[in-house]
């Protein structure tokens, strides 16, 4: 996935750099919305891993939370409770792991909005239309 999201991205640079003819821009309006298929499944993907992730977050979250709670015989006050399940590492780890899955889902939704306009922005010139 990644090396076609650099040669789409490549494909805008060198369309402003170089110009493109009508026949390219068609050839180009194709790709992006090859490109498009592409992230949506990638996207599909990440989504899903994104949704595991949070729910193992809440599974992890609630079993440090249930373990702290009941480990002594005066249960610690919700503030103390609260701060021990946040600094735990295992938590940490988990929220680090939810952190990049979203991280990476947005940057997939980012790429698809991006590769909608390119492909609009080319079938726009192959078309003849462009005013730029």
């Amino acid at each position: 996935m990644k090396k076609l999201l650099q040669d789409l991205e490549q494909k805008i640079v060198a369309s402003y750099e170089e110009g493109v003819t009508a026949e390219v821009a068609e050839k180009l309006a194709g790709e992006f919305l090859y490109g498009q298929l592409k992230v949506s499944q990638a996207l599909k993907d990440a989504d899903l891993d994104s949704r595991m992730k949070k729910s193992g977050v809440k599974a992890v979250r609630s079993a440090i939370y249930l373990a702290e709670a009941t480990k002594d015989a005066k249960k610690p006050s919700d503030v103390m409770l609260a701060a021990l399940v946040d600094s735990n590492d295992l938590v940490l780890g988990e929220q680090k792991s939810l952190d990049e899955a979203e991280v990476n889902r947005d940057e997939l939704e980012r790429y698809y909005n991006i590769f909608i306009q390119a492909h609009v922005h080319f079938r726009t010139i192959a078309k003849g239309t462009f005013g730029g």
